[in-house]
């Protein structure tokens, strides 16, 4: 995306509000114009306490004279003391005037700086939620994290704030050429010999400052990633005494990072280095100009010194515009890695039936998946699979690492559509469900539990709007979780902390079981339930998720075989197909792969 359309559609964002950056940006530039209009009376000031200088009305600019013709009317006093009170009249109303627009424009800037910063990371956060998983798998959680938290604050920076500066300092610039041009417009000619080579650099060094900042976002992103994996994994790397590779990577990313900044600062001075030098060049030839004219009696000493003041003050306003690239370009590629992010693809949802009435029964119908759909060479995760899982029943999927299993059942929530071929519920296509209803009728536990840093109440009842606590009690005695709460300090009102790092992993375990009795689905998925527990917990939440089968479609992939033997059915996969499938006792008697792998873990149990 260009950096104008990038532009235009990052301006949108402040469309809803846009009164209120008008009332900003009008205190913003009222408030630039009266530090002009302040310095523009040195003039009066200095040709006022001359000895030899008029100090009546006709001495004065324009303003100060209709000023000291009002205050002249009004107050009885001669000509020479209205002026005297004219010059500290109108100063100390500039004064309160700027102070009013000032505290109207920061105020603003800032409450619309955050309040469009707050809209887009909503609308960030409302994307990642609806992201397909094959996202995920090609991005980091430390790059969408940096995305969300870092670009999302780099992007007000090309918005608003941006906005603001040039408004403020072109502003200035305009009233500060407009008052050199009052005093002596030949002298003010000079100025205009900046504007050209000014453009000019400033061109050349906005391509290299994009590049850069584009290369930052990465490297931030990198930085963040590298964070999460060494804190979130800090028990590994001590475990297996990895501080010194951790460190090695941090240290890789951060002189990346330093290497980018000091380009992006060297980049910056050098480009607002040039233009100072133009400037001071100028300056130069405008004084000693200046001097002459002033000696030749063109100009008043209050003429001189306010045409110098207002040439110096212009300094100012002019680097600040210059620089005003940098801040831009690095917004910009923020801006390109935000609406990347907001612009990505969801989840595609285009059923439109209800599953109101759904039994349960499951088809698979010669299913082919591979996860890298654009190599058409990669090895496929699923080959052709066909399966028809009765309405009630429970299958075990089992079989070596690699063989199928969780892709398989990764594809009826839909994580990931099929390949090739169809998965039926009820006779429907999956893909004709409305998604979220798809998955209101889905319960999953998962051998990753996943707890939220909330308490042990609301993460049985996630999900629910509307939590029935009797229900969550319910749940948890069912899964032998309702003794080990009732223990916690609070009961279920405990917080679980991150990830309920507070809890063990049986108990954690036993959490999640309770989170998908409480949600009564009619298909459960029990990916390795009971693989965190010990033996006198298994026993006991085995004993719960039999008596939960009951009635409802059961997809159950374990390692355990014991766990597994008195499933209606065990599909043994490989390589992505189906090998064998039949009860525990006629795949015994068989004497294919789930007897060996039955035999090999029964001794391994010994």
């Amino acid at each position: 995306m260009q950096s104008r359309q990038l532009y235009v559609r990052l301006l949108k964002e402040f469309l809803p509000y846009k009164w209120a950056a008008l009332v900003t940006l009008f205190g913003v530039g009222v408030a630039s114009l009266t530090d002009v209009l302040l310095i523009r009376q040195l003039q009066n000031v200095v040709d006022a306490v001359q000895p030899n200088g008029a100090s009546g009305p006709a001495a004065q600019s324009g303003a100060l004279a209709t000023i000291h013709g009002w205050l002249d009317r009004i107050l009885p006093t001669d000509p020479g003391a209205a002026a005297m009170w004219a010059i500290p009249a109108l100063i100390m109303a500039l004064a309160l005037l700027r102070m009013v627009s000032t505290f109207t424009g920061d105020y603003g800037s800032a409450w619309l700086t955050q309040r469009v910063q707050a809209n887009v990371r909503e609308k960030m956060f409302a994307r990642v939620l609806r992201l397909p998983n094959r996202y995920f798998d090609q991005s980091s959680t430390g790059t969408t994290l940096s995305r969300i938290a870092f670009d999302a604050t780099q992007v007000t920076q090309a918005g608003l704030s941006v906005f603001t500066i040039a408004v403020r300092d072109t502003v200035a610039v305009i009233g500060f050429l407009g008052a050199l041009f009052d005093i002596d417009w030949k002298l003010a000619l000079f100025c205009l010999v900046l504007l050209p080579m000014v453009a000019l650099v400033v061109t050349i060094a906005a391509r290299r400052m994009r590049r850069l900042s584009s290369s930052a976002q990465q490297a931030m992103g990198e930085l963040t990633r590298v964070l999460d994996e060494s804190i979130g994994g800090q028990r590994v790397v001590k475990i297996f005494g990895g501080q010194a590779y951790e460190q090695k990577r941090f240290d890789e990313v951060v002189k990346m990072n330093r290497q980018l900044a000091v380009k992006h600062a060297s980049t910056a001075a050098m480009n607002s280095g040039l233009i100072m030098l133009m400037v001071g060049a100028t300056l130069s030839s405008v004084i000693y100009y200046a001097l002459l004219r002033a000696q030749a009696g063109a100009l008043t000493p209050g003429a001189f010194v306010a045409f110098i003041t207002c040439l110096m003050s212009l300094q100012g306003p002019i680097k600040n515009l210059t620089k005003l690239n940098e801040p831009l370009q690095r917004g910009l590629a923020a801006a390109e890695s935000v609406f990347g992010l907001i612009d990505a693809p969801m989840e595609a949802d285009t059923g439109t039936r209800s599953a109101d009435n759904v039994k349960g029964r499951i088809e698979l119908v010669d299913v082919g998946f591979r996860y890298n759909v654009d190599d058409p060479e990669a090895a496929p995760a699923l080959r052709s699979v066909s399966l028809d899982i009765a309405a009630g029943e429970t299958v075990a999927l089992v079989g070596g690492s690699g063989s199928g299993k969780t892709t398989l059942a990764g594809l009826l929530p839909r994580f990931y559509d099929v390949g090739s071929g169809r998965i039926l519920l009820d006779g429907v296509d999956l893909r004709e469900y409305r998604l979220p209803e798809l998955r209101s009728k889905i319960a999953l536990v998962s051998q990753d539990v996943v707890l939220f840093n909330d308490t042990l109440a609301a993460n049985i009842a996630y999900g629910d709007p509307a939590p029935d606590l009797a229900r969550v009690e319910a749940a948890s005695r069912a899964a032998y979780a309702h003794d080990f709460i009732m223990r916690q300090p609070q009961g279920y009102q405990t917080e679980v902390g991150e990830n309920g790092m507070r809890l063990s992993g049986g108990q954690r375990q036993r959490l999640a079981i309770a989170r998908a009795l409480y949600k009564d689905a009619p298909i459960l998925i029990l990916d390795e339930a009971t693989s965190a527990l010990d033996t006198e917990s298994e026993r006991q939440v085995q004993a719960a998720l039999e008596k939960l089968m009951e009635g409802r479609t059961t997809v159950v992939i374990a390692h355990r075989l014991s766990t597994i033997e008195n499933a209606d059915r065990i599909v043994v996969m490989s390589a992505g197909a189906i090998a064998e499938q039949g009860s525990h006792h006629a795949l015994l008697e068989k004497g294919g792969i789930y007897a060996r792998l039955y035999q090999t873990q029964k001794q391994l149990d010994q």
